[in-house]
């Protein structure tokens, strides 16, 4: 029976959601380099096709292999362009300098109208990779930047900025502040490479908002949704105790994008197994980029039913571990550091207890104050109208069990105490957590528990030195070696 027009429609948007997951779920953080000849349609319009053919050709000869020595590879010539990918961004830059100083070189004793300038472009963010070629807005917004670059010039993005600002040879300078680029709709700071030998260089340029890192890498989409966990804390081998701490809305919201730098430069990486009683176990060092923690993963956790042949991926990024959840079904939790702003679909886990977040359409009254034992007044002459909120607590199989509603502007969760108790659950503290409204919107903090309260990331988050994750029943921490700390 052939299937109605709506049927097929309805399942060609279901196929095109799926696809749009799975190609999510290949994205890689890349970094993306353009080179472009400076003057090279006027060098055709004087000299003709032949000779404007061979001055390109000459010039690709020469850069070309600068590339390659940096260990970028080149994706494609397009007429008078380069267009190339690395996987650390330092050899990048250092590929770019390296161009502009070999032109410097090629150009002396030629005459003005034989000497051959570029303009280099530098990028990274996410990215498809399909064999050698590169697909993304990381390489729409590279493109962007080389057409607002200057001739002789290096211009990096805020993401490229953000990974080599340690490095005191390479110095950085602000290009230009909310420069619009074509096509584009957010405005994008631009900050230039020194390549000069003995160039002078003034203060370095602050370091880039999130906002900017985000419009540059492409990671908004995603990462803009997952709650600050940028406070770094020493690993100490004991189990975390966080104390409570103040409410600001302004930092419940990601501080910081991934950053990648490469483990040569001393700053390295762990992937440590929590034991029951805090202490760390085995670990994994995080010593090239992607690796794989489920069944059959680098990090293996082959004893648990909860994780997937390929659960998580870690990648070492800058200052932290960039982690990604590669679609598994029961997720990646987080450990909470800071208050969490709560999304529709959220899922939160304290102690045993699995709990699903949900925006209802009704909207109810709520009350502007509380009493001292944290007990909402009802004093309808002060309130205000917000959406209906509730907790919904998940079985095994993700089965609402129980419905807890969020009326109040703190409800609390523990094992004796709090709005909502769950006695049963020796995982819990007797004041383990709770969800404040504040501003319209709901937060998830954590009351100081022994064993901490976890959010489920939505597919990819910056992890911290210390911070914890929970995948099926198993807690894994980051850790740093003490001696690789970066500098402030």
């Amino acid at each position: 029976m052939e299937q109605s027009p709506s049927k097929r429609l309805e399942e060609l948007i279901r196929e095109r959601a799926r696809l749009d997951v799975e190609l999510e779920r290949c994205k890689e953080l890349v970094t993306v380099l353009f080179v472009d000849i400076v003057g090279s349609t006027r060098f055709y319009d004087e000299r003709g096709d032949v000779a404007g053919l061979v001055m390109v050709q000459k010039c690709l000869d020469l850069l070309i292999p600068v590339v390659e020595t940096h260990g970028g590879i080149v994706i494609k010539t397009i007429g008078d362009a380069i267009l190339a990918r690395f996987r650390n961004v330092e050899d990048a830059v250092r590929s770019g300098i390296d161009m502009q100083r070999h032109l410097v070189e090629h150009n002396r004793g030629r005459a003005p109208a034989d000497e051959i300038h570029v303009r280099v472009a530098i990028n990274v963010g996410l990215a498809l990779l399909k064999g050698n070629d590169v697909f993304g807005d990381v390489v729409n917004v590279a493109a962007r930047i080389e057409s607002a670059t200057d001739a002789d010039e290096i211009a990096i993005s805020p993401s490229v900025y953000e990974k080599i600002r340690h490095l005191h040879d390479i110095p950085v300078s602000q290009k230009a502040s909310g420069v619009e680029l074509r096509g584009k709709l957010e405005k994008l700071d631009l900050y230039s490479v020194g390549w000069r030998p003995n160039q002078a260089s003034g203060p370095a340029p602050p370091r880039p908002s999130k906002e900017q890192l985000s419009i540059a890498t492409g990671l908004h989409t995603g990462l803009a949704e997952i709650a600050q966990q940028s406070i770094a804390g020493p690993s100490n081998g004991k189990s975390e105790v966080p104390s409570p701490r103040s409410f600001d809305t302004k930092t419940a919201v990601l501080g910081s994008l991934p950053v990648e730098q490469s483990p040569k430069l001393g700053v390295r990486f762990a992937v440590a197994r929590v034991r029951a009683d805090g202490s760390l176990g085995e670990d994994y060092p995080l010593d090239h980029p992607g690796m794989i923690a489920g069944q059959k993963g680098e990090i293996t956790l082959d004893d648990d039913a909860q994780v997937a042949p390929q659960h998580a991926r870690f990648t070492q990024l800058g200052e932290g571990v960039y982690v990604e959840d590669l679609g598994s079904p029961l997720g990646v939790f987080l450990r909470l550091r800071e208050p969490h702003r709560l999304k529709d679909g959220d899922t939160i886990q304290i102690g045993r207890q699995t709990l699903q977040f949900t925006l209802h359409a009704a909207e109810i009254a709520i009350p502007m104050a509380a009493s001292p034992d944290r007990t909402a007044v009802l004093d309808w002459s002060a309130t205000s109208t917000r959406r209906l909120a509730s907790l919904a607590r998940l079985n095994s199989k993700g089965e609402e069990t129980d419905r807890y509603e969020l009326r109040a502007l703190e409800t609390s969760f523990g094992r004796s105490k709090g709005t909502y108790p769950f006695p049963d659950d020796p995982y819990l503290s007797s004041t383990h957590a709770q969800v404040k409204l504040q501003g319209g919107q709901y937060f998830l903090e954590d009351l100081g528990s022994t064993n901490g309260t976890f959010a489920r990331i939505r597919k990819r988050v910056l992890a911290r030195d210390g911070d914890t994750l929970m995948i099926g029943k198993h807690l894994l921490r980051i850790v740093m070696a003490p001696c690789a700390r970066p500098r402030d």
